[in-house]
Protein backbone atom coordinates (compact mmCIF):
# COMPACT_ATOMS: atom_id res chain seq x y z
CA UNK A 1 0.00 0.00 0.00
CA UNK A 2 1.49 3.29 -1.06
CA UNK A 3 1.97 5.94 1.61
CA UNK A 4 -0.62 8.75 1.71
CA UNK A 5 0.32 11.81 -0.33
CA UNK A 6 2.04 14.51 1.76
CA UNK A 7 -0.02 17.52 2.78
CA UNK A 8 0.94 20.89 4.26
CA UNK A 9 2.77 20.50 7.56
CA UNK A 10 1.09 21.66 10.77
CA UNK A 11 2.76 22.82 13.98
CA UNK A 12 3.72 19.89 16.18
CA UNK A 13 2.61 21.75 19.27
CA UNK A 14 -0.99 21.49 18.10
CA UNK A 15 -0.65 17.73 17.70
CA UNK A 16 0.71 17.26 21.19
CA UNK A 17 -1.99 19.45 22.70
CA UNK A 18 -4.82 17.63 20.95
CA UNK A 19 -3.58 14.08 21.65
CA UNK A 20 -3.12 14.52 25.38
CA UNK A 21 -5.44 12.38 27.53
CA UNK A 22 -7.00 10.61 24.54
CA UNK A 23 -5.35 7.19 24.72
CA UNK A 24 -6.44 6.07 28.17
CA UNK A 25 -8.95 3.19 28.28
CA UNK A 26 -12.36 4.41 29.37
CA UNK A 27 -11.52 7.92 28.12
CA UNK A 28 -11.89 6.94 24.45
CA UNK A 29 -14.47 9.10 22.75
CA UNK A 30 -17.47 7.12 21.50
CA UNK A 31 -19.05 8.86 18.49
CA UNK A 32 -22.71 8.32 17.66
CA UNK A 33 -24.22 8.83 14.21
CA UNK A 34 -26.45 11.56 15.56
CA UNK A 35 -24.67 14.89 15.54
CA UNK A 36 -24.40 18.29 13.91
CA UNK A 37 -22.23 17.42 10.91
CA UNK A 38 -23.18 19.59 7.93
CA UNK A 39 -20.54 18.13 5.62
CA UNK A 40 -21.73 14.55 6.15
CA UNK A 41 -25.36 15.62 5.80
CA UNK A 42 -24.60 17.36 2.50
CA UNK A 43 -22.95 14.23 1.08
CA UNK A 44 -25.85 12.04 2.20
CA UNK A 45 -28.42 14.39 0.66
CA UNK A 46 -26.43 14.49 -2.58
CA UNK A 47 -26.36 10.70 -2.83
CA UNK A 48 -30.10 10.52 -2.10
CA UNK A 49 -30.94 13.34 -4.49
CA UNK A 50 -29.24 11.76 -7.48
CA UNK A 51 -31.61 8.74 -7.84
CA UNK A 52 -34.58 10.96 -6.95
CA UNK A 53 -33.79 13.37 -9.78
CA UNK A 54 -33.22 10.42 -12.10
CA UNK A 55 -36.65 9.02 -11.33
CA UNK A 56 -38.17 12.48 -11.69
CA UNK A 57 -36.90 12.72 -15.25
CA UNK A 58 -39.04 9.71 -16.08
CA UNK A 59 -42.09 11.97 -15.69
CA UNK A 60 -40.89 14.59 -18.18
CA UNK A 61 -38.79 12.60 -20.65
CA UNK A 62 -39.78 9.92 -23.09
CA UNK A 63 -38.83 6.35 -22.31
CA UNK A 64 -36.05 6.35 -24.90
CA UNK A 65 -34.45 9.50 -23.47
CA UNK A 66 -34.75 8.15 -19.94
CA UNK A 67 -33.11 4.86 -21.00
CA UNK A 68 -30.29 6.80 -22.66
CA UNK A 69 -29.77 8.87 -19.49
CA UNK A 70 -29.59 5.76 -17.33
CA UNK A 71 -27.16 4.15 -19.77
CA UNK A 72 -24.89 7.21 -19.62
CA UNK A 73 -24.94 7.21 -15.81
CA UNK A 74 -24.19 3.49 -15.61
CA UNK A 75 -21.43 3.89 -18.17
CA UNK A 76 -19.86 6.67 -16.11
CA UNK A 77 -20.00 4.58 -12.93
CA UNK A 78 -18.48 1.55 -14.70
CA UNK A 79 -15.72 3.65 -16.27
CA UNK A 80 -14.88 5.30 -12.94
CA UNK A 81 -14.80 1.89 -11.26
CA UNK A 82 -12.32 0.60 -13.85
CA UNK A 83 -10.26 3.79 -13.61
CA UNK A 84 -9.93 3.43 -9.85
CA UNK A 85 -8.80 -0.17 -10.31
CA UNK A 86 -6.24 0.76 -12.99
CA UNK A 87 -4.76 3.47 -10.78
CA UNK A 88 -3.96 1.08 -7.94
CA UNK A 89 -0.25 0.41 -7.47
CA UNK A 90 0.88 -3.18 -7.81
CA UNK A 91 2.76 -5.07 -5.10
CA UNK A 92 6.42 -4.34 -4.65
CA UNK A 93 8.99 -7.14 -5.15
CA UNK A 94 8.70 -9.70 -2.38
CA UNK A 95 11.53 -10.05 0.17
CA UNK A 96 13.41 -13.36 0.00
CA UNK A 97 12.89 -16.09 2.55
CA UNK A 98 15.66 -16.70 5.12
CA UNK A 99 17.08 -19.60 3.06
CA UNK A 100 16.87 -17.59 -0.15
CA UNK A 101 14.80 -20.18 -2.00
CA UNK A 102 11.48 -18.37 -2.48
CA UNK A 103 9.66 -15.21 -1.40
CA UNK A 104 7.87 -15.15 1.92
CA UNK A 105 4.96 -13.20 0.45
CA UNK A 106 4.14 -10.68 -2.23
CA UNK A 107 3.03 -8.02 0.26
CA UNK A 108 4.46 -4.51 0.23
CA UNK A 109 6.56 -3.35 3.18
CA UNK A 110 4.92 -0.99 5.67
CA UNK A 111 5.76 2.56 4.53
CA UNK A 112 7.34 5.10 6.86
CA UNK A 113 4.61 7.64 7.58
CA UNK A 114 6.22 9.38 10.55
CA UNK A 115 7.04 12.53 8.56
CA UNK A 116 3.52 13.03 7.15
CA UNK A 117 1.26 15.66 8.74
CA UNK A 118 -1.64 13.19 9.05
CA UNK A 119 -2.08 9.41 9.09
CA UNK A 120 -5.67 8.29 9.62
CA UNK A 121 -6.69 4.62 9.91
CA UNK A 122 -10.26 3.34 10.14
CA UNK A 123 -10.71 -0.24 11.43
CA UNK A 124 -14.07 -2.01 10.99
CA UNK A 125 -14.55 -4.43 13.88
CA UNK A 126 -17.11 -7.17 13.29
CA UNK A 127 -17.80 -9.27 16.35
CA UNK A 128 -16.23 -12.20 18.14
CA UNK A 129 -13.48 -13.87 16.10
CA UNK A 130 -13.42 -11.20 13.39
CA UNK A 131 -12.69 -8.49 15.93
CA UNK A 132 -10.11 -10.60 17.76
CA UNK A 133 -8.22 -11.32 14.52
CA UNK A 134 -8.21 -7.68 13.47
CA UNK A 135 -7.03 -6.58 16.92
CA UNK A 136 -4.18 -9.11 16.61
CA UNK A 137 -3.35 -7.72 13.18
CA UNK A 138 -3.20 -4.16 14.49
CA UNK A 139 -1.08 -5.30 17.43
CA UNK A 140 1.46 -7.00 15.16
CA UNK A 141 1.78 -4.05 12.76
CA UNK A 142 1.35 -1.05 15.05
CA UNK A 143 3.78 1.86 15.00
CA UNK A 144 2.96 4.79 17.23
CA UNK A 145 3.40 8.37 16.07
CA UNK A 146 1.81 11.66 17.19
CA UNK A 147 0.40 12.45 13.72
CA UNK A 148 -1.83 9.35 13.72
CA UNK A 149 -5.56 8.98 14.36
CA UNK A 150 -7.31 5.63 14.73
CA UNK A 151 -11.06 5.18 14.40
CA UNK A 152 -12.66 1.86 15.38
CA UNK A 153 -16.05 1.30 13.75
CA UNK A 154 -18.29 -1.04 15.73
CA UNK A 155 -21.91 -2.00 15.23
CA UNK A 156 -24.76 -1.25 17.63
CA UNK A 157 -24.94 -3.67 20.53
CA UNK A 158 -21.42 -5.02 20.04
CA UNK A 159 -19.94 -4.41 23.48
CA UNK A 160 -17.26 -7.09 23.08
CA UNK A 161 -15.54 -5.30 20.19
CA UNK A 162 -15.61 -2.06 22.14
CA UNK A 163 -13.90 -3.82 25.06
CA UNK A 164 -11.25 -5.29 22.73
CA UNK A 165 -10.48 -1.86 21.28
CA UNK A 166 -10.19 -0.34 24.77
CA UNK A 167 -7.81 -3.11 25.90
CA UNK A 168 -5.68 -2.59 22.79
CA UNK A 169 -5.54 1.15 23.40
CA UNK A 170 -4.50 0.49 27.00
CA UNK A 171 -1.51 -1.48 25.69
CA UNK A 172 -0.73 1.27 23.20
CA UNK A 173 -0.85 3.98 25.87
CA UNK A 174 1.58 1.97 28.01
CA UNK A 175 3.95 1.37 25.09
CA UNK A 176 3.74 4.97 23.81
CA UNK A 177 3.25 7.37 26.73
CA UNK A 178 3.05 11.16 26.50
CA UNK A 179 0.66 11.16 23.51
CA UNK A 180 3.22 9.61 21.16
CA UNK A 181 0.65 7.20 19.72
CA UNK A 182 -1.75 9.83 18.38
CA UNK A 183 -5.50 10.05 18.97
CA UNK A 184 -8.35 7.55 18.90
CA UNK A 185 -12.14 7.31 18.86
CA UNK A 186 -14.85 4.67 18.47
CA UNK A 187 -17.72 5.14 16.02
CA UNK A 188 -21.00 3.22 16.33
CA UNK A 189 -23.05 2.36 13.25
CA UNK A 190 -26.15 0.24 12.59
CA UNK A 191 -25.40 -3.43 12.01
CA UNK A 192 -25.99 -4.42 8.38
CA UNK A 193 -27.91 -7.58 9.31
CA UNK A 194 -28.77 -8.96 12.72
CA UNK A 195 -28.43 -12.63 13.57
CA UNK A 196 -31.48 -14.58 12.30
CA UNK A 197 -32.88 -11.41 10.71
CA UNK A 198 -35.30 -11.99 7.86
CA UNK A 199 -33.89 -11.54 4.38
CA UNK A 200 -36.94 -9.42 3.54
CA UNK A 201 -35.91 -6.69 5.98
CA UNK A 202 -32.14 -7.02 5.42
CA UNK A 203 -32.02 -4.57 2.46
CA UNK A 204 -33.51 -1.82 4.63
CA UNK A 205 -31.05 -2.33 7.49
CA UNK A 206 -28.19 -2.45 4.97
CA UNK A 207 -29.31 0.94 3.61
CA UNK A 208 -29.44 2.35 7.15
CA UNK A 209 -25.98 0.93 7.82
CA UNK A 210 -24.73 2.54 4.59
CA UNK A 211 -26.09 5.91 5.70
CA UNK A 212 -24.29 5.52 9.03
CA UNK A 213 -21.13 4.50 7.16
CA UNK A 214 -21.11 7.84 5.33
CA UNK A 215 -20.99 9.58 8.70
CA UNK A 216 -18.22 7.28 9.97
CA UNK A 217 -16.14 7.98 6.87
CA UNK A 218 -16.62 11.74 6.76
CA UNK A 219 -17.14 12.92 10.36
CA UNK A 220 -13.89 14.55 11.39
CA UNK A 221 -12.48 13.47 14.78
CA UNK A 222 -13.17 16.04 17.48
CA UNK A 223 -9.58 15.67 18.67
CA UNK A 224 -8.39 16.63 15.18
CA UNK A 225 -10.76 19.46 14.37
CA UNK A 226 -10.45 21.36 11.12
CA UNK A 227 -10.04 24.61 13.07
CA UNK A 228 -6.64 23.42 14.31
CA UNK A 229 -5.55 20.89 11.67
CA UNK A 230 -7.24 22.04 8.48
CA UNK A 231 -8.84 19.18 6.57
CA UNK A 232 -6.03 16.69 7.02
CA UNK A 233 -8.16 14.38 9.21
CA UNK A 234 -11.50 14.79 7.41
CA UNK A 235 -11.27 11.44 5.62
CA UNK A 236 -9.39 8.26 6.62
CA UNK A 237 -6.39 7.34 4.52
CA UNK A 238 -6.84 3.59 4.96
CA UNK A 239 -9.84 1.39 5.81
CA UNK A 240 -9.00 -2.06 7.17
CA UNK A 241 -11.57 -4.85 7.48
CA UNK A 242 -11.42 -8.61 7.72
CA UNK A 243 -14.83 -10.03 7.00
CA UNK A 244 -17.97 -8.76 8.72
CA UNK A 245 -20.86 -7.69 6.48
CA UNK A 246 -20.65 -4.18 7.92
CA UNK A 247 -17.05 -4.01 6.70
CA UNK A 248 -18.21 -4.61 3.14
CA UNK A 249 -20.93 -1.96 3.50
CA UNK A 250 -18.43 0.62 4.77
CA UNK A 251 -15.99 -0.24 1.98
CA UNK A 252 -18.71 -0.10 -0.69
CA UNK A 253 -19.80 3.33 0.52
CA UNK A 254 -16.16 4.49 0.42
CA UNK A 255 -15.89 3.25 -3.17
CA UNK A 256 -19.08 5.08 -4.19
CA UNK A 257 -17.76 8.32 -2.67
CA UNK A 258 -14.60 7.94 -4.76
CA UNK A 259 -16.53 7.05 -7.93
CA UNK A 260 -18.45 10.33 -7.75
CA UNK A 261 -15.37 12.44 -6.88
CA UNK A 262 -16.75 13.26 -3.42
CA UNK A 263 -13.47 12.48 -1.63
CA UNK A 264 -9.81 12.95 -2.67
CA UNK A 265 -8.37 10.02 -4.60
CA UNK A 266 -5.59 9.47 -2.04
CA UNK A 267 -8.10 8.75 0.76
CA UNK A 268 -10.37 5.83 1.74
CA UNK A 269 -8.02 3.12 0.46
CA UNK A 270 -9.58 -0.25 1.33
CA UNK A 271 -7.53 -3.17 2.65
CA UNK A 272 -9.39 -6.46 3.03
CA UNK A 273 -7.74 -9.30 4.96
CA UNK A 274 -9.46 -12.68 4.69
CA UNK A 275 -9.82 -14.52 7.97
CA UNK A 276 -7.06 -16.94 8.97
CA UNK A 277 -9.78 -19.60 9.36
CA UNK A 278 -10.42 -19.57 5.59
CA UNK A 279 -7.80 -21.86 4.06
CA UNK A 280 -9.71 -23.54 1.19
CA UNK A 281 -12.48 -21.16 0.13
CA UNK A 282 -13.27 -17.52 0.66
CA UNK A 283 -15.94 -16.33 3.04
CA UNK A 284 -19.08 -14.73 1.58
CA UNK A 285 -17.69 -11.28 2.34
CA UNK A 286 -14.38 -12.27 0.75
CA UNK A 287 -16.19 -13.36 -2.40
CA UNK A 288 -18.05 -10.05 -2.52
CA UNK A 289 -14.77 -8.13 -2.27
CA UNK A 290 -13.20 -10.33 -4.95
CA UNK A 291 -16.15 -10.10 -7.37
CA UNK A 292 -16.70 -6.37 -6.99
CA UNK A 293 -13.03 -5.41 -6.96
CA UNK A 294 -13.60 -2.53 -4.55
CA UNK A 295 -10.65 -3.39 -2.30
CA UNK A 296 -7.37 -1.65 -3.09
CA UNK A 297 -5.59 -4.55 -1.40
CA UNK A 298 -7.13 -8.04 -1.22
CA UNK A 299 -5.08 -10.20 1.15
CA UNK A 300 -5.33 -13.83 2.25
CA UNK A 301 -3.31 -15.64 4.89
CA UNK A 302 -2.93 -19.06 3.25
CA UNK A 303 -0.63 -19.52 0.27
CA UNK A 304 -2.86 -22.03 -1.54
CA UNK A 305 -5.88 -19.76 -1.30
CA UNK A 306 -3.78 -16.85 -2.56
CA UNK A 307 -2.92 -18.84 -5.70
CA UNK A 308 -6.57 -19.77 -6.26
CA UNK A 309 -7.95 -16.25 -5.82
CA UNK A 310 -5.08 -14.10 -7.06
CA UNK A 311 -4.99 -12.25 -3.75
CA UNK A 312 -1.86 -11.07 -1.99
CA UNK A 313 -0.42 -13.74 0.26
CA UNK A 314 0.23 -12.54 3.79
CA UNK A 315 1.59 -15.11 6.22
CA UNK A 316 -0.47 -14.93 9.37
CA UNK A 317 -0.21 -11.25 10.22
CA UNK A 318 -1.07 -11.40 13.91
CA UNK A 319 1.45 -13.88 15.28
CA UNK A 320 4.28 -11.48 16.19
CA UNK A 321 3.04 -8.72 18.50
CA UNK A 322 4.76 -5.36 18.07
CA UNK A 323 3.36 -4.15 21.38
CA UNK A 324 4.40 -5.37 24.83
CA UNK A 325 1.77 -7.25 26.81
Amino acid sequence: MAAPEPEPQMPKGDVQLQTRNNTQPGAIEVVEVRGDDHHTLALLLWLLLTPSVLMGTLLVLSWSWFTALVAVLLGFVFFRHLTLRWERPGPLPAPPSPDGTRPRSNSSPVPDTSTLPAVYFLYVLGSGGHSAELIDTITSQFKGQPNQHRRYVITSGDSSSKGMAEKLEARISRAYPDAKAGTVDIFKIRRARDVHQSLLTAPWTCLVSAGHAISALTREPTSRSAKRFGYQFRYPHVIVTNGPASGFIVSLVAHVLKVFYLVPKNRLKVVYIESWARSRTLSLTGKLFLWTGIADKFCVQHERLARLTGGEYLPRVGIKPALPG
